[in-house]
């Protein structure tokens, strides 16, 4: 299994690197976060989505998932190169911001890339809820999707917050004896929230690590403790992981929960790829289409989870189906 460094900057992502840093770091550095500052993040959502987020080839319906809202994302067309599988996707915003709005061209771009529906999930956050409330709605998302009977395989992917709830959902499924997910694809996964890898966020455009840790003083209420450890990169989780897929931007503050959790996921033989990519910020793979490593970035996830589905319907005797998608990555 492959740590994959992708050398190279575009013009694009230089453009966008040096934004990010200049505004929105500095924008995080001076925020304060406490309880009376934290809900003026959220009301920022509203005109984040506004920004152009459209998809064609899909179609989108609000339903209620284990209690959740939830976004129904289906792929146009007859073409079914995977049947009976599905996606569940969790958004990211450190427990405190983003949503649905936020999420829904990447989730959307998931469905029409791997041909199968993918639900967008809207799990509770701050003031809401802490990461044991996020986490427990996210597992009750994923149950339901499980028992309904529709789906044999479902994959799950999420960047940022989104790939802590993503990682623990596989835990809980294996801790309840149900089936875990078909494979895991992280986009800047935040994998250990106990605060206890050496991070810096000396060369992160975007993530200063010192408010990440502020955030602890709230991310820890209820109403739903959680359960299990806060750090999901060691050997005693890696057991619980299907196939996994991560992505970083190098030099990033979480790069190290991607390498780190490589590393266990070697050590209990999981299959896996991390993909490190230069002059990114953190979570880059949400924009997919901003910069030409994005989209690249975008291609690589939609081929490997391809193959898991292709090699798990082989093991299920469902007949061949159709080539992966990863031969389309330039």
């Amino acid at each position: 299994m492959a740590v994959i460094a992708h050398r190279g900057r575009s013009v694009r992502a230089l453009i966008v690197l040096w934004f990010v840093r200049i505004v929105m770091k500095t924008v995080f550095r001076l925020f304060p976060m406490n309880d009376r500052t934290l809900p003026i993040l959220r009301a920022f959502d509203p005109y984040l989505s506004r920004v152009p987020n459209s998809v064609r080839g899909v179609r989108i319906e609000k339903i209620v998932l284990g209690g959740v809202p939830t976004e129904r994302i289906v792929p146009d067309g007859d073409a079914d190169p995977h049947p009976r599988a599905a996606l569940v996707y969790y958004h990211g915003g450190a427990f405190i911001g983003c949503g649905l709005d936020t999420h829904r061209r990447i989730a959307s771009l998931l469905a029409r890339g791997l041909r199968v529906p993918v639900y967008n999930v809207e799990y509770r956050q701050y003031p809401d809820g802490g990461v044991g409330t996020s986490v427990a709605d996210g597992f009750a998302a994923y149950r339901e999707l499980l028992e309904s009977g529709e789906f044999d395989r479902i994959l799950v992917a999420g960047d940022s917050a989104g790939g802590f709830v993503c990682a623990k959902v596989i835990e809980y499924a294996a801790e309840a004896g149900i089936q875990g997910p078909t494979a895991f694809a992280g986009f800047s996964p935040f994998l250990d929230i106990s605060a206890g890898l050496p991070r810096t966020s000396r060369h992160d455009a975007m993530l200063p690590l010192a408010k990440i840790r502020k955030l602890r003083t709230v991310l820890g209420r209820g109403p739903e403790a959680l359960r299990g450890p806060e750090d999901m990169t060691t050997d005693a989780t890696a057991v619980y992981f299907p196939p996994t897929v991560l992505f970083a931007a190098s030099r990033e503050a979480l790069e190290l929960d991607a390498l780190e959790l490589h590393g266990s996921l070697d050590r209990a033989g999981v299959v896996n790829e991390v993909h490190l990519y230069d002059a990114q910020v953190h979570a880059f793979v949400v924009g997919a289409g901003i910069t030409p490593e994005s989209w690249h970035a975008y291609k690589t996830a939609v081929g490997f989870l391809s193959e898991r589905l292709t090699e798990a319907e082989a093991e299920a005797g469902d007949g061949a189906a159709a080539p992966s998608p990863r031969s389309e990555v330039a």
